[in-house]
């Protein structure tokens, strides 16, 4: 009997419109909902929210998720052009599968694979 029907990450964001316009330009996302403390965004069937917590400390947020896509090196291309690769994310291949990481202005990262 399948129970599971889907899972959502909640990430923190310090500003919702920062937070909706990087999602809306860098990864395609478009806003659902949008409330005073929380945003609520999707790219078809993947869904992401987001809590505002204004006092977001970047140097220790530890939100991830894990992302899959199609189109893997034109994204890379693009995130570049964002600069929002993580320093320690570049693209490469691994023994799963190609990967790379990119950090949102909040510091909430994104693995990426193909």
């Amino acid at each position: 009997m399948k129970m599971i029907k889907n899972i959502t990450p909640v990430f923190i964001s310090s500003n919702l419109d920062v937070t909706e316009k990087f999602w809306i330009e860098v990864l395609s996302f478009k806003t659902d909902g949008k409330h005073d403390d929380y945003l609520i965004m999707n790219n078809g069937n993947i869904e992401v929210h987001f809590s505002k917590l204004p006092s977001v400390n970047k140097k220790t947020n530890n939100c991830a998720c894990y992302l899959g896509v199609d189109n893997l090196d034109d994204l890379y291309k693009k995130c570049l052009e964002f600069n929002c690769v993580h320093p320690n994310g570049k693209l490469e291949k691994l023994p799963w599968g190609r990967e790379f990481a990119i950090v949102d202005p909040d510091c909430n990262l994104i693995k990426i694979a193909e």
